[in-house]
C-alpha cells in the first residue's frame, strides 16, 4: 500500500530541483529538461521487470528493485556532471518499475474486486508522497543540505525500505502452467483495441507529473514575480487537491459509470489546469488547483483500475504495454523546455495547459464499450 508513497516522495525531487540543479551546473532549460526525460526513460529497461512480475518473484523483485532505486537517489545527490545525473536518472526510473510493479501486481491478486477502492488508497498515499517532495526540499534548504541533501537522506531511507520489503510475504505469480509465455500475452494484450485506447490516454494524462510542476514553479517565480515559496505552494494546491480526491474517491465516482466519471472529470481539468497556471489572483489560482488535483485523482484511479483488471493474470503484462505506449511523450519536457529558451517560460506552460483538453476530446469522443470497469 505504500510503494507509491514511496515513490512519489522521491519522483518530485528533480523536478522541483530543476532551478537550482539548472544554476549550479549552468545548464539550458532544454538541458535540465534530460533530467525529467531520463527518470520515465528507464522505463525502456523497467518495462522488462514489469511482465516479470507476473512470472517472478514478486518480494525478491521488489526488494531488489528499491535496492537500485536508492542506489541510484544516492549516486543523484553526489553527482557534478549532467552524464552522471542523467546516468543515474536512468537506472532509478528501471529500478522503480521493479520496486512499484513487484509489489502492485501482488496488490491486484489480493485485491481482487475491491481493486478500485485499494487503487484510491495507494494513490492516496502516493498524494501524501507528492506533497513530502516539495516540503523536503524547503526543509533541505532550510537546514542548509540543499537539493543534494535531500536525494541523498531519502536514497538512504529508500534502502531500508529495501530491506523491510525482502522481509515481507507477497503473494506469488500464478503456476507457468496457467500463464502464457510472455511474447505470446504481449502480443495478445497489443491486439487489443481497449488497452491501446487506454494507454494513449494514460500516457498524455501521464505528462501532467512532476515536470508540469517543476516548471509551474519556474512560471510563476520567474514570469509571475513570486516568491521561491509561494510559487511552490501555489503548485501544490494540484497536489493537495488530488489528495482530497483520493480520500473521498467513492463518494465522488460512486454510482454512475466509469465513463461518465472519466468526461467529467476531463472536463473539469480542461478548465481548471489553465485557471491554476494564469489566473492573476493567486488564491483564485489556489482554489483552481485544487479542483484540478481532485478531478485528476478521480480519472486516474478510474482509468487505471480499468486497465490493470483487462487482463486476469497479465495485470503486469498489461502495465508495461500502457507504459511503453505511454512512452510516446516522453520527449514533451525537452519540447518544454526548447519553447522556454526560444519563446520564455508563459509559452512552455501554455503547452500543458493544452493537455487536458485533448485528453478531454479523446475521451468524450470514445465509445461506450473503450472505457469500462472490469
Amino acid at each position: 500500500m505504500l510503494v507509491r508513497f514511496a515513490d512519489e516522495w522521491a519522483a518530485f525531487l528533480p523536478a522541483g530541483s530543476l532551478e537550482p540543479i539548472r544554476g549550479e551546473l549552468g545548464l539550458t532549460y532544454a538541458q535540465a529538461a534530460g533530467l525529467l526525460i531520463a527518470l520515465p526513460a528507464g522505463g525502456l529497461l523497467g518495462n522488462v521487470f514489469v511482465v516479470a512480475a507476473d512470472y517472478v518473484s514478486r518480494r525478491m523483485l521488489a526488494s531488489l528493485g528499491a535496492l537500485a532505486y536508492g542506489l541510484a537517489l544516492i549516486a543523484f545527490g553526489l553527482a557534478h556532471s549532467l552524464p552522471m545525473l542523467l546516468a543515474a536518472a536512468f537506472i532509478w526510473g528501471a529500478a522503480s518499475d521493479a520496486f512499484i510493479h513487484g509489489c502492485e501486481v501482488a496488490l491486484v491478486d489480493l485485491a481482487e474486486e475491491q481493486l478500485p477502492l485499494v487503487m484510491a488508497r495507494i494513490n492516496g498515499w502516493a498524494a501524501v508522497g507528492d506533497l513530502l517532495g516539495p516540503l523536503t526540499l524547503a526543509g533541505g534548504a532550510a537546514i542548509g543540505f540543499g537539493w543534494r541533501g535531500a536525494f541523498l537522506g531519502l536514497g538512504v531511507l529508500m534502502l531500508g525500505y529495501a530491506a523491510w520489503l525482502g522481509s515481507q510475504r507477497l503473494p506469488p505469480p500464478r503456476p507457468r502452467e496457467h500463464a502464457p509465455h510472455p511474447l505470446v500475452g504481449l502480443l495478445t494484450i497489443l491486439k487489443n483495441r481497449r488497452v491501446l485506447f487506454l494507454a494513449l490516454v494514460l500516457g498524455l494524462f501521464g505528462l501532467l507529473d512532476e515536470p508540469l510542476a517543476g516548471f509551474m514553479i519556474a512560471y510563476l517565480e520567474r514570469v509571475r514575480g513570486l516568491r521561491a515559496d509561494i510559487a511552490t505552494l501555489v503548485t501544490m494546491t494540484l497536489l493537495v487537491g488530488g489528495m482530497a480526491g483520493y480520500a473521498v474517491f467513492e463518494r465522488l465516482a460512486g454510482g454512475r459509470s466509469p465513463r461518465h466519471d472519466v468526461v467529467a472529470c476531463a472536463a473539469i481539468m480542461a478548465c481548471a489546469l489553465p485557471a491554476a497556471l494564469f489566473l492573476p489572483v493567486i488564491p483564485l489560482q489556489a482554489v483552481a488547483g485544487l479542483v484540478f488535483g481532485a478531478a485528476a485523482s478521480v480519472f486516474y484511479t478510474t482509468l487505471g483500475t480499468a486497465t490493470l483488471a483487462l487482463r486476469p493474470g497479465q495485470a503486469g503484462a498489461t502495465s508495461a504495454v500502457v507504459s511503453s505506449i505511454g512512452m510516446l511523450g516522453i520527449g514533451f519536457p525537452a519540447l518544454v523546455g526548447l519553447v522556454a529558451d526560444a519563446h520564455g517560460l508563459t509559452a512552455a506552460v501554455g503547452l500543458y495547459a493544452v493537455l487536458p483538453l485533448i485528453v478531454l476530446l479523446m475521451v468524450a469522443l470514445a465509445g461506450r464499450g473503450a472505457i469500462a470497469s472490469g
